[in-house]
């Protein structure tokens, strides 16, 4: 079947969606009613007034999550996205908040993760209602505001009160399918005693799961900048880590200090965790976050780590690294991993809705990113990136092409008119 949708008001809606610095840790007035920020519960109330526009129900979860609602059913198909971004950072060609077109391609902060996808995914719950197929569950798009900090503080406020799906999805990652999801493990190396080596101070990287495209540094007046490409943490190969570019131009210059020797040791295989699995594949890490002080010096890692691993060794392995240069290990997150095997009902239903729009027979992916679909039993990440295509996810320039999104538009209608009249318990 081919869903029809208004594309150019769908873009419309979303250039509004994306005029919204809905930046998550920097989203405005903070209160009780607004906990995530102004911004990010005007983000919430702008898909929430869309949804009411096609006639669908609607509810604000204190400025936490939104719900929009269609059809009815003993169960229900969720269909999770976010619309928190990362900062802008720095180097943009077009205004980030603006939805600029060139190319057909549609340029702002949130347009591939995730307010592109949450906008799509509205429109295709609109398209299937138009459209007259018989569903026969309830379908619910929830619209999280907290997904890109990793606390997930909006899916928490979601448990206290609702219904959980009885099967989900989150278009927040790749296609065809996300069987699996490596777990995540954030921690913070820091000094036992008082530093010694020279006076210095540094600082680079904004948030843990970026790769840190600048950092700065002064030593004895003198001054040191090192500049890289952002990526996301759960592909750092994908960027240049500005912390530990700048960490070895200042050892080439002679500076001595222990925080270098700690840069020095951040990677895989300095702190001997360089393993994998054959279900999900290597152990990432993302050095992060650097600062040194008159407090002292810490460092934060984000580290995507196999299914299978133990995480407990892991961190003991970097505790046994780190001590002999004077630095312990605190954990500061650990979000456990996700695994739904391969031939499941929901893989395997959504993998047909792929296969037959796209006739790519590409196989269900394990990824070092998180999504929603670790928050509820029974939810994978499906779309919207398909396979060889560049991620712009967190990256400068951030985009999504109208080609693509009406695609995606077609596949996830398609999954939701396909979980939608499935048997009971697929």
């Amino acid at each position: 079947m081919n869903f029809k949708v208004d594309q150019k008001q769908m873009l419309r809606d979303l250039k509004g969606l994306l005029s919204i610095a809905s930046t998550n840790g920097d989203a405005g007035a903070i209160d009780e009613m607004t906990p995530l920020g102004k911004n990010i519960n005007d983000a919430i109330d702008y898909m929430l007034a869309v949804g009411k526009r096609f006639g669908f129900e609607t509810q604000n979860l204190d400025g936490c999550c939104g719900i929009i609602d269609m059809g009815e059913g003993e169960e229900m198909v969720g269909v999770l996205v976010h619309i928190d971004t990362v900062p802008v950072g720095e180097g943009w060609s077009v205004d980030p908040f603006d939805g600029t077109v060139i190319d057909g391609k549609v340029y702002g902060r949130g347009t591939n993760d995730d307010k592109g996808p949450a906008m799509v995914a509205l429109y295709a719950m609109k398209a299937l209602k138009d459209s007259g197929v018989p569903v026969n569950k309830r379908i619910r798009l929830i619209v999280g505001g907290d997904e890109e900090s990793g606390t997930w503080r909006c899916m928490d406020r979601y448990k206290e009160t609702e219904i959980i799906p009885d099967y989900a999805f989150s278009p927040d990652a790749s296609y065809p399918v996300i069987f699996a999801e490596k777990g995540i493990l954030k921690i913070q190396i820091h000094n036992k005693t008082d530093v010694t080596g020279e006076d210095m101070t540094l600082k680079a990287g904004k948030q843990i799961n970026i790769v840190p495209d600048f950092a700065e540094a002064e030593v004895q007046g003198r001054r040191f900048t090192a500049k890289g490409r952002p990526a996301h943490a759960m592909e750092p190969q994908n960027g240049v880590n500005a912390l530990l570019k700048l960490g070895r131009e200042l050892k080439e210059a002679g500076i001595v200090h222990p925080f270098l020797e700690l840069l020095d040791k951040a990677n895989v295989e300095g702190f001997n965790i360089a393993i994998s699995d054959e279900i999900s594949g290597e152990l990432t890490i993302n050095p992060a976050i650097g600062r040194v002080d008159a407090q002292g010096s810490r460092l934060e890692c984000d580290i995507r780590y196999p299914v299978t691993a133990d995480v407990d060794d892991i961190v003991g392995r970097i505790r046994q690294s780190v001590d002999p240069v004077g630095y312990e290990v605190d954990t500061m997150q650990m979000v456990p991993p996700l695994y739904v095997k391969k031939d499941s009902p929901l893989v395997q239903t959504l993998l047909g809705v792929y296969r037959d729009i796209t006739g790519d027979r590409t196989e269900p992916i394990a990824i070092g990113g998180g999504t929603y679909a670790r928050a509820f039993d029974n939810a994978v990440a499906f779309g919207v990136l398909f396979p060889d295509e560049p991620d712009m996810c967190h990256q400068v320039d951030e985009y999504w092409s109208v080609e693509d999104m009406m695609i995606n538009l077609q596949i996830i209608a398609g999954a939701l008119a396909a979980l939608g009249v499935s048997k009971r318990g697929l």
